[in-house]
């Protein structure tokens, strides 16, 4: 954890620094590397003494040969002067030769070319004759220097054996060093990864959740600068878009009312014509009247005020521009309501639209949205009735499917273009003739089964007509 603590903030300080460190095992992986080439190059040095000085007894040992094959006096001073050249050798490296075969006896050795050194000297002093026979000095001599050869070659055969050995060990920890290397590269890299992609991982599951309606922003973050930004910047886009969402909403509906004043203003004439009607037969019967007929004349003024009351509060209601707030409340009532104001623009709209909603039904939403949502979904279905010359037929059914509310309007007009089904929820798209249609009724729809986490969805029925379905999900229970 402390050393998290002690990463920098910055996803470009961490990428920079990982890329540091493993820089730095790099050159330290180089500079093992150099190390055991160095170590290598002495212990080739040593072994080179070594082999240097058998070579020089090798050749002493031939000259001697010689001169026991051809008696001349040549070869054997020659083979003193090697001798003599190999025991200086020995004094000279004797340190180098130990290091390159180590336990080996070289005080041994070196009283044995000393030996073999005198007798060769010894015997080059005394006068030699082409046909004298091998006297006991140069058979002493002869054993002396094999004696001498064969420890100088087991000298050799010892440091070429540690020469193999020291490769071997250098290269298992040349190994043992690149493994170590390559498992911090990995351990480091994973830890600079995680710091890396665990907050862009983090970023992208809000993203998810803001596409499906459960969240309103991204979660603030403050570990990184550049994700601290970068969700900064999302959640004011989110903020943007959220604003225009709403006035898209807000020009829908008083598009929606403008088209409903002129049927309110009829639906109201109704309602004050009766009233004015039982006024003027309660005047006229003031003297006369009778009780009976004066308190029928006075509840259908009361009846008519109550209609105009309620034609008024549902108006109000929906234009009114209120704050997203979801509650659980009864279905039937909602859609009561839009066929209401549906009425007032359309006369016939009542007895157009047949409704097939449990009264039990519940659904977890904002009233006023749902309204225009269903709105737009039914009037969309009236007018493709009507626009076709067909008698208008809407069933609005509801039902629990998915761990949600489904609501569904079916008609019996005469379907949507397969070509255009993907874009009627696109915004402004509309097959309506130039300054009939917006293209915003559908589209409108869309916006709010998402801002409720739903889903819209439109597909032309077998037995004809559209239907349109809005997926609306539960409400969630913690227990």
């Amino acid at each position: 954890m402390q050393f998290m603590k002690l990463l920098p903030r910055s996803l470009h300080g961490k990428i920079l620094l990982g890329y540091i460190v493993l820089g730095g095992l790099f050159v330290l992986l180089v500079f093992a590397a150099l190390d055991q080439v160095r170590h290598l190059l002495s212990r080739v040095d040593d072994e080179h003494h070594v082999t240097r000085m058998h070579d020089v007894v090798r050749e002493a040992r031939r000259l001697e040969k010689n001169y026991l094959l051809f008696r001349k006096p040549s070869e054997l001073k020659a083979a003193v002067g090697k001798a003599e050249e190999a025991l200086a050798l020995m004094r000279r490296d004797r340190a180098l030769m130990q290091r390159a075969a180590p336990g080996f006896s070289l005080d041994e050795l070196e009283q044995s070319l000393a030996d073999w050194r005198d007798l060769l000297d010894d015997r080059l002093q005394r006068r030699i004759r082409p046909g004298d026979p091998i006297s006991p000095l140069e058979e002493r001599m002869t054993e002396v220097g094999k004696q001498v050869f064969e420890e100088s070659e087991r000298l050799s055969d010892q440091a070429r054996e540690a020469m193999r050995r020291a490769l071997s060990g250098q290269e298992s920890q040349l190994y043992t060093i690149m493994i170590a290397a390559i498992a911090l590269v990995l351990v480091i890299g994973q830890l600079v990864t995680r710091r890396v992609v665990a907050p862009l991982r983090e970023v992208e599951s809000d993203l998810v959740r803001v596409g499906t309606g459960n969240q309103a922003r991204l979660t603030p973050r403050d570990r990184d600068d550049e994700i601290a930004a970068l969700v900064s910047a999302f959640n004011r886009a989110l903020g943007d878009l959220e604003e225009r969402q709403l006035a898209v909403l807000r020009t829908a509906r008083l598009a929606s009312l403008g088209t409903m004043l002129s049927g309110v203003a009829h639906e109201l004439n109704n309602p004050l014509s009766n009233i004015s009607l039982s006024a003027q037969l309660l005047q006229e019967e003031t003297e006369s009247a009778d009780p009976r007929r004066v308190g029928g004349y006075v509840e259908q003024i009361d009846d008519q005020v109550q209609r105009a009351q309620r034609i008024v509060r549902t108006l109000l209601d929906f234009a009114r521009d209120s704050h997203f707030a979801r509650i659980t409340q009864p279905l039937a009532p909602l859609v009561e309501e839009t066929i209401a104001l549906l009425s007032a623009e359309q006369p016939d709209a009542g007895e157009a639209v047949m409704l097939r909603v449990e009264p039990g039904l519940m659904i977890y939403a904002d009233g006023q949205r749902m309204q225009q949502a269903l709105l737009n979904i039914i009037r969309n279905a009236l007018e493709a009735c009507i626009d076709a010359g067909l008698t208008p037929h809407i069933t609005v059914r509801g039902l629990m499917r998915d761990g949600g509310t489904e609501v569904t309007v079916s008609d019996n007009g005469p379907g949507i273009d397969t070509r255009n089904l993907q874009r009627v929820f696109d915004p402004f798209f509309t097959t309506k003739p130039v300054g009939k249609g917006s293209g915003l009724g559908l589209f409108v729809v869309h916006e709010i089964a998402a801002e409720h986490g739903g889903k819209a969805g439109i597909h032309n029925r077998p037995e004809g007509g559209t239907q349109v379905s809005l997926w609306i999900p539960a409400e969630e229970t913690h227990s």
